[in-house]
């Protein structure tokens, strides 16, 4: 079964069921050992969040990856951004390109949360 597959079984689920359901998914991930050591990221204590920060920051790895190519920022230039060492840079994007599916239920989540809170999350159009 494909993950789209899963996704629109899970959309026909009650709300309780499918936070039921993210529960269990975000807690199996959590379950699983770390196989690879990382220099500059590290886990947070956070209730639902489990991908990883920048060390020492309160800055996630997939915030490097997302803004770096949105801001149309080299890593380079992102290591001037966010006061990182260009490995620091190399490390979040392979940890982000490895990991798509945990950032990806995390943001399903985030969305999730803030829809269930009425937070926009629509740009406004500047009239």
């Amino acid at each position: 079964m494909s993950l789209q597959q899963l996704k629109e079984q899970a959309c026909q689920l009650s709300v309780s069921d499918r936070l039921t359901l993210v529960g269990a998914i975000i807690q199996s991930l959590q379950d699983t050992p770390q196989t690879e050591d990382w220099q500059y990221l590290v886990a947070r204590p956070h209730p639902w969040r489990k991908q990883l920060y920048i060390k020492g920051r309160k800055l996630l790895a997939s915030t490097v990856w997302q803004d770096a190519p949105a801001n149309q920022m080299s890593p380079e230039q992102a290591t001037e951004n966010w006061d990182l060492p260009l490995p620091a840079i190399y490390e979040a994007i392979h940890y982000c390109e490895s990991h798509q599916e945990l950032l990806k239920l995390e943001a399903d989540e985030e969305r999730y949360r803030l829809e269930e809170n009425r937070v926009s999350i629509e740009p406004k159009n500047a009239a």
